[in-house]
């Protein structure tokens, strides 16, 4: 497996895995491939965008996109959108990709990473099994505009 940071050129292969991950269980989305794409793009297009990918032979197993955010602490890192295409799931690509991600933050002054994940999910026992901890004192919060 090759870690690797993202190049604008991975934007249809990240967004092949994203969609064959996304609209799998346990989400179950409709994702069309215009749709993901430029959901995706708004991440690259990002001020402080950070990506990485994982690839091999077949192409993208999976990446991890977020933003550098600058705070009154120090530097931390939002990660928007992490997956690894659902037959490679299980195989330490996750891990990988993380251990390669926190390396290249912790040489540029990057203090923190941060995230959110549903409840219940191989997700949230994954970035829990990797070091991530839940921040107590946070409440997400929603506001239906309809």
């Amino acid at each position: 497996m090759n870690y690797r940071q993202y190049d604008r050129n991975d934007i249809l292969p990240c967004t092949k895995t994203f969609m064959q991950v996304f609209n799998e269980e346990p989400w179950n989305d409709g994702w069309t491939m215009e749709r993901a794409r430029q959901y995706l793009q708004d991440f690259t297009d990002t001020p402080g965008f950070v990506g990485v990918i994982a690839e091999d032979v077949s192409g993208a197993a999976g990446f991890i996109f977020g933003v550098r955010k600058r705070w009154w602490s120090a530097d931390e890192f939002f990660i928007h959108e992490m997956c690894v295409r659902g037959t490679s799931q299980q195989s330490g690509i996750g891990t990988g990709m993380l251990q390669f991600l926190e390396r290249e933050l912790t040489a540029s002054g990057v203090s923190n990473m941060t995230l959110l994940t549903n409840r219940n999910i191989p997700a949230e026992s994954f970035y829990k099994r990797n070091g991530f901890n839940e921040i107590d004192r946070l409440v997400f919060m929603s506001k239906d505009l309809k």
